[in-house]
């Protein structure tokens, strides 16, 4: 805000708020808002103190230039946790006292109806163990695992379980019985630290507030350290029932007598970095043995997923709140002029860039998919005729054949589960059946021209070595498509766009710290908020 108060150099402290009071409210406040605002996924099983702490570090670093990045996946962790209520309360499994803003979201007559119909029909059967939003933050964040078989001659696994996967398998796990309170006493959370930390955010956004209605000044620093509280409060609500610093996910076990779901491996969640680079570093390859901490909920494969939508708005937000700054004086013309132009790039740079990026990720029809599934249960029939060993390739058959003779159902698959299993590298089918195409001349000749490429391309799919995008959209309903841009397009959008992203939010701050050689007077008159406590 300009006024028209002297401007002064470096103050000190006491009789007038000081120049170091102001750096101190303000770094203190950012770590607040990067390091002890961090509630990471639990970490992999014999993982090391040393591993875990340089992973958190990565993280804050990584907040300070992307503050929004982390606040968005915080809300949509607590989507995923809301969906996992939503699940849970769907089969009669979800605690008798939820929060209250779920409360509010299932308040129509109908789900009072349901409600009241589901007690009274509850009140005669055994109650199954009862979960809670805090049970669907923990199995999400990687805190249940349980053990499959690879083979007769290979050691057992161990398999990260999401909410989702105890939701669809509820009767073939034995869910541990855990009360919400069990899982709290897990987590490792700094009540005190967490507690100054809120303190802080709150005493800078009052402060600053008061100073707008007075009139005061305040420095471009504590605009900059404003955005980051606002990003940090926000990132504080969302991770409220979060547990934080778990160091071991718990094992469970199936119940008697039954069989090990081969589908339970696959995992029921996207990662916000798969999504914003158009690959896949996770889908087709060995079970996780741990979640990573930019897990999102899954979106369906024919949609650009509404992550991109969330972090855009978030992201806009964020670097228009540097333009509180933008009439304040500064220094020099040159510093103003560089301020503005920061705050211009980081706040229209980001929106422009995950607009762009489902452009880069766009995928076309590559022939029919009724076509190809015939083609392609052709082909493995003709493969089964030259092998010694194809129960395999008769099992694989049978399900496409399922498919074929009733397209119009909703039991489409993915290839992975028919071709080929891309968890533990073992039979994988297509890339017999592809070298078996390639060497059989005739077979070739009686397909279409395009049948070996489409082929082809879905088993580097299978492989895991293909855009996302291609992946999730290799099922037996939509599958053949191809890209329209190489991967390359989006690499270049996502890479050049976050350096001059990272130029400009160390322009602001470099601005921020530079400007408080020369300030308006004004800016270092106390308030009554000084008297709120703050960590100095």
């Amino acid at each position: 805000m300009a006024t028209e108060s002297t401007a002064v150099g470096w103050q000190m402290s006491p009789g007038r708020r000081g120049t170091l009071t102001i750096i101190e409210n303000c770094v203190f406040t950012i770590i607040a808002c990067t390091w002890s605002i961090q509630h990471l996924n639990i970490p992999g099983l014999g993982e090391s103190r040393w591993r875990t702490l340089l992973r958190k570090c990565k993280w804050t670093v990584f907040t300070l230039f992307f503050p929004e990045f982390l606040m968005a996946h915080a809300i949509l962790e607590f989507v995923m946790a809301i969906e996992g209520m939503r699940l849970l309360d769907k089969e009669w499994r979800l605690g008798d006292n939820p929060p209250w803003f779920y409360r509010y979201l299932r308040r129509s007559p109908k789900s009072y109806n349901d409600m009241e119909g589901r007690h009274a029909t509850q009140s005669a059967e055994k109650q199954d163990v009862k979960w809670t939003i805090t049970h669907c933050y923990f199995a999400n964040m990687g805190g249940f695992y349980i053990r499959y078989p690879t083979g007769p001659d290979s050691p057992s696994k161990n398999n990260l379980l999401a909410a989702n996967n105890f939701i669809k398998y509820w009767t073939r796990i034995g869910i541990p019985d855990l009360a919400e309170e069990d899982l709290t006493d897990k987590s490792e959370t700094d009540f005190f630290t967490k507690a100054l930390a809120v303190l802080q955010i709150t005493q800078l956004i009052l402060s600053l507030i008061v100073r707008k209605v007075q009139h005061l000044d305040f420095s471009q620093l504590e605009a900059l350290t404003l955005a980051f509280a606002i990003c940090g409060a926000l990132t504080y609500v969302c991770s409220w029932y979060k547990p934080q610093n778990v160091k071991r996910p718990i094992q469970v076990f199936l119940r008697p007598d039954q069989e090990f779901p081969r589908e339970i491996q696959r995992r029921p969640f996207d990662s916000l970095w798969e999504i914003l680079s158009n690959s896949d570093l996770l889908d087709g390859k060995e079970a996780l043995e741990r979640i990573p901490n930019d897990n999102i909920p899954k979106a369906k494969p024919h949609e650009t997923h509404y992550a991109l939508y969330v972090l855009t708005a978030l992201t806009a937000g964020f670097g228009s709140i540097h333009a509180v700054a933008w009439n304040f004086e500064f220094p020099t013309f040159i510093e103003r002029l560089l301020w503005r132009v920061a705050t211009v790039v980081s706040t229209v740079l980001p929106p422009a860039t995950l607009l762009v990026i489902p452009l880069a990720q766009i995928l076309v029809p590559w022939g029919d998919n009724g076509d190809f599934r015939d083609t392609c249960l052709a082909a493995m029939r003709e493969y089964s005729w030259h092998t010694a060993d194809n129960q395999h390739v008769q099992t694989a058959m049978k399900t496409l054949q399922k498919i074929c003779d009733n397209p119009e159902s909703n039991g489409h698959e993915h290839y992975r589960d028919i071709l080929g299993d891309g968890i533990d590298g073992q039979g994988f089918l297509g890339e017999k059946i592809l070298e078996h195409i390639e060497q059989n001349e005739i077979f070739q000749e009686c397909t279409s021209k395009n049948f070996p490429l489409q082929f082809r391309q879905l088993v580097e799919i299978l492989r895991g070595s293909s855009p996302k995008r291609l992946w999730d959209t290799a099922l037996t309903n939509t599958y053949p498509q191809r890209s329209i841009f190489d991967t390359l397009v989006n690499d270049w959008v996502i890479y050049v766009t976050s350096i001059l992203y990272c130029l400009a939010r160390l322009s602001i701050v470099g601005i921020a710290f530079s400007s408080l050689r020369l300030m308006p007077d004004s800016v270092y008159t106390i308030p009554w908020t000084a008297y709120i406590p703050s960590v100095q």
